[in-house]
């Protein structure tokens, strides 16, 4: 995997609490896990941590991941309860859920938000967990991944700048664009894009429309700035009727920011980070532009005593960071492109489209998924690398393709532990415990078979899923009204026949 941040922990712990017994890698730049969701941190300053990227997540599609319950229950994670506000351009306050990264369930990491990550990559080395899957789990930080190679016979070859090998793998997932788009050839200087170069001859199909949807992608730039504030002028900051504001889309035209968060520190000092939309080319400039622009939006508050004009009183510290691709732009990466069989690559990442697009939600939903769908063609098509149990287990499923509405569906069936035999439900061969999983657009929805006679049928009394017509199910969702989506059998069959 290349990339160690939010999707591909998650990935790395999907996969291994779902069994895959094989080893996995994750190649990754920076000094950590997290990606634009790390924490900065200081070896000389210990009191000093910024979360710079993303102070916070947030849940608004659905059912909530998988993994955010585990990653509850283990500490790594709790409810962010902070004052929140958004800010107009008349310099009022409303409400937050105003803006889209702060409406729904909010979460932050409990000592930082690398705890996402790292409580991610915990739970895929969970003793529980490692026990069943024994494969190895590694992290490769600080080496960035600049040539991939494909290996006589298959799989992939991973090298560095200077072109020596780092190391071989049976499947490549990109967990980011950065080796896909053509953004890598103005970061770097780098004469061609890795995977594009490296997909040339060989003729498979879904890799190339992947790479030219992954192409065509325009992403938003950030300019961070992070300030660090002493203690005597902290506690005026700290004193603000919110510790996290956003800007509606006139505030941002005004100020050039688009959210700024407060982070108290152990010493009484606290950080201050701005996230801007200036494109000032020179670093002391887009310091000094940041710095007028916070200043300017928060007048009102802090006031001739926290310096209201230009600069700001009692800063010890000030530091930036540039995001060049901070958030992907719509329409992102069609959810049924994240896999290519032939070619042994798939991808997953905020820039999935589907819930969550663009947010650590969509991060965590794609990687879901796609450890769905790799479990099934890796296990079940014999690519293990060896975990006899977790190839029982999954030989006893099946699993079938559909179309619902357009979309690929992944229906996998388990008829699992007999546990009421008294109940006449045997029909088409499953009994009571039997279980169906349904991958579709992002969601994984596991539904008990129910009690009644007659055909297969599964619910959890909002979504049902009928196999009366195995050809074409019938899918459907409670939500006050019923909902009803359109399936047919067959991922190649195109959208369903009545044009839906």
């Amino acid at each position: 995997m290349i990339g160690a941040g939010v999707a591909g922990c998650a990935l790395a712990a999907g996969l291994r609490r779902g069994g895959w017994g094989g080893a996995i890698v994750l190649w990754e730049a920076g000094r950590g896990p997290g990606g634009r969701a790390a924490t900065r941190r200081s070896r000389h300053d210990p009191g000093w941590h910024i979360d710079h990227g993303a102070p916070l997540f947030n849940l608004r599609e659905g059912p909530e991941p998988d993994l955010v319950a585990p990653l509850r229950a283990g500490g790594w994670i709790e409810p962010w309860k902070e004052p929140a506000a958004l800010l107009d351009a008349e310099g009022a306050l409303g409400p937050a859920d105003g803006d889209p990264l702060l409406s729904g369930h909010l979460f932050r990491g409990r000592r930082g938000m690398d705890d996402l990550a790292r409580g991610l990559l915990a739970l895929a080395e969970a003793p529980a967990v490692a026990a069943a899957a024994p494969g190895s789990l590694s992290c490769r930080y600080g080496t960035l991944i600049h040539q991939l190679e494909v290996r006589p016979g298959g799989g992939w070859r991973l090298a560095d700048a200077t072109g020596a090998v780092q190391g071989e793998a049976d499947w490549l997932v990109l967990s980011g664009t950065l080796l896909a788009h053509p953004r890598a050839l103005e970061r770097f200087g780098w004469p061609q894009v890795p995977l594009q170069r490296a997909s040339q001859g060989l003729g498979d199909g879904e890799l190339e429309a992947a790479l030219a949807a992954i192409a065509s992608m325009e992403m938003e730039a950030r300019t961070n700035l992070m300030l660090t504030i002493e203690p005597t002028a902290a506690a005026r900051w700290l004193a603000l009727p919110f510790r996290l504001l956003g800007l509606d889309g006139p505030a941002q035209r005004r100020w050039g920011l688009r959210r700024l968060s407060i982070q108290p520190l152990a010493d009484g000092r606290c950080a201050v980070v701005a996230h801007g939309l200036l494109a000032e080319p020179d670093d002391a400039a887009a310091i000094t532009a940041l710095e007028r622009a916070v200043a300017g939006a928060l007048a009102p508050w802090l006031g001739d005593g926290a310096g209201a004009g230009e600069t700001l009183v009692g800063v010890e510290r000030r530091q930036l960071m540039r995001w060049g691709a901070a958030f992907p732009k719509a329409p992102g990466l069609p959810a049924t492109a994240t896999v290519c069989r032939r070619s042994r690559v798939a991808f997953c990442g905020d820039f999935i489209a589907g819930p969550g697009f663009g947010r650590i939600e969509g991060a965590l939903r794609s990687a879901q998924a796609l450890a769905g769908r790799l479990l099934v063609l890796v296990l079940l098509l014999g690519l293990a690398l060896g975990n006899p149990a977790a190839a029982t287990a999954a030989a006893a499923t099946t699993t079938t393709p559909y179309r619902c509405d357009g979309d690929l569906l992944l229906a996998t069936a388990d008829n699992g532990a007999v546990d009421a035999p008294g109940i006449p439900n045997t029909v088409a061969g499953t009994v009571p415990g039997a279980t169906v999983l349904l991958e579709w657009r992002g969601l994984r929805l596991q539904l008990p078979r129910t009690n009644n006679a007659g055909p297969p049928s599964y619910t959890d009394g909002i979504w049902w899923w009928s196999l009366e017509d195995p050809a074409q199910p019938r899918f459907l969702r409670r939500r006050g009204a019923i909902e009803s989506f359109s399936c047919r059998a067959g991922p190649a069959a195109g959208p369903p026949a009545d044009g839906r």
